[in-house]
């Protein structure tokens, strides 16, 4: 019986060592040298996707203040009623472009957006006609009621196309997001509630 015990002791010690060499060498091939340019590449996509994202974020929000622009430049009698709606919408347009630093991002060549820093017209100041592309390619109707239906309509299209990329977007930026997808829905219904009066 003693050559079994030996026998059982040298198997449990050299299980015993090769795991620890395996897991030696495992430490070593996942240390600095080898997992730095891995992670750091994959930090530098995961950067360029939330880039890609705030710009695409603030496109939306940059047509739809556009969009508030273009009937407030028909309408200026709604202005009472658009301008505190229209500076939520410079707000989340600011906020959406942040970059982490406090300043807001630099709208991309790609992203058509107006720049996020606008100046929000006072109540009694006529607003400034649009300059965007996606304002001129689709005219204010010539009635009020149809004018905020439209606008009625760009918001609940801006707030869906928030609430899509939630998706994609990482935590702290889903949250802000959800946030202003929430928002722009609640102007959506803003917009359409005093129809019938």
């Amino acid at each position: 019986m003693g050559r079994t015990g030996t026998t059982r002791r040298r198997a449990l010690l050299a299980t015993g060592a090769l795991a620890t060499a395996g897991l030696w060498a495992a430490g070593c091939s996942s240390g600095e040298g080898a997992g730095t340019p891995r992670t750091a590449s994959a930090a530098e996509r995961a950067a360029r996707e939330e880039a890609r994202l705030r710009r695409r974020s603030v496109a939306v929000s940059a047509a739809l203040l556009a969009r508030y622009d273009a009937v407030l430049a028909a309408y200026p009698s709604l202005g009472v009623r658009l301008f505190p709606l229209r500076a939520a919408v410079a707000a989340h347009t600011a906020a959406l472009g942040e970059d982490g630093t406090g300043a807001p991002a630099t709208p991309g060549p790609d992203s058509g957006a107006a720049a996020p820093g606008a100046v929000t017209p006072s109540p009694g100041a006529p607003a400034a006609p649009a300059s965007s592309p996606a304002a001129a390619a689709d005219p204010v109707p010539q009635d009020p009621g149809a004018a905020l239906a439209g606008l009625a309509t760009a918001a609940r299209k801006a707030s869906d196309a928030h609430t899509a990329a939630l998706a994609d977007a990482p935590p702290e930026y889903a949250r802000l997001l959800a946030s202003v997808g929430a928002a722009t829905a609640a102007q959506a219904y803003l917009l359409t509630a005093g129809r019938g009066a």
